[in-house]
């Protein structure tokens, strides 16, 4: 009976993550984003990263 339940979970799992990501769309900004993003430092990923 899981088996036939498991496409489903995922599905709502699924929508519940887009809905959550749309909300916290809404509360932060680009330029909150790009200030953030900025402090990563550009450097190639290690080799077990790639």
């Amino acid at each position: 009976m899981q088996d036939k339940l498991r496409p489903e979970t995922e599905k709502i799992a699924a929508l519940m993550t887009e809905g959550y990501l749309k909300e916290r769309a809404k509360r932060d900004s680009r330029a909150k984003y790009e200030a953030i993003l900025a402090k990563v430092p550009d450097v190639e990923p290690e080799v077990y990263d790639r």
